[in-house]
């Protein structure tokens, strides 16, 4: 479960303004709207990466406003990867993962399973954010929020990686807040979120 308790915060001359809505446990959910209209902000601020200036934010019914991002139980996945250049496609994988076969697990559903000895930046752009999904899901996170996280892969690899992605994210009763451009991408969506100008502007049930 993730919720937002009316939550404000300041970027630079941007701001977020009394957002509030509450995703159920297990639900898929996406959120949309124009460039620059808050959707990455408003994702930093549930990993933890920024702190609001007011308001609350909780997950798994426990308030994290403030708490550390790795004491939050909350993967993120940006949209360009930033994996680390030191480590290969393996050891990526196998950063913040106590279970080496979840690793292997993730690697084979997003057909990455071949990559894994080589090094990072030897990688195309797609494989780059499957590993990066790859990444953050083998920790098995109870939260798992995404940002544009297929966008360089064609049109069939990315249809192949959001099948695989709603099967594991049935069987592993995973929240997901997943910012997306690309309408294909709610397809197994259950909750739909759009921001538009720091607020939110919709809050609906796109499937039961």
């Amino acid at each position: 479960m993730i919720e937002c308790r009316g939550i404000h915060a300041c970027v630079g001359n941007f701001s977020l303004r009394d957002v509030s809505f509450v995703i159920p446990a297990g639900a898929h959910a996406v959120l949309t709207g124009p460039t620059a209209s808050g959707k990455t902000t408003l994702l930093e601020l549930i990993a933890g990466a920024l702190t609001p200036t007011g308001g609350e934010i909780r997950v798994s019914d426990v308030d994290v406003t403030f708490t550390a991002p790795e004491l939050r139980s909350v993967g993120l996945v940006p949209q360009h990867g930033y994996l680390f250049p030191h480590l290969n496609v393996r050891q990526n994988m196998e950063y913040g993962a106590s279970d080496r076969s979840a690793v292997s697990d993730v690697a084979r559903r997003f057909g990455v399973d071949h990559l894994m000895d080589r090094s990072v930046a030897s990688l195309s752009g797609g494989e780059r954010q499957l590993v990066a999904l790859c990444r953050a899901l083998a920790p098995r996170p109870t939260v798992l929020l995404l940002d544009e996280p297929l966008s360089a892969l064609d049109v069939s690899r990315r249809d192949a990686a959001l099948r695989q992605f709603a099967l594991l994210q049935s069987e592993s009763a995973l929240t997901v807040l997943h910012v997306t451009h690309q309408e294909t991408d709610t397809a197994f969506a259950t909750v739909r979120l759009e921001m538009a100008d720091g607020i939110l502007a919709s809050v609906g049930v796109t499937q039961t």
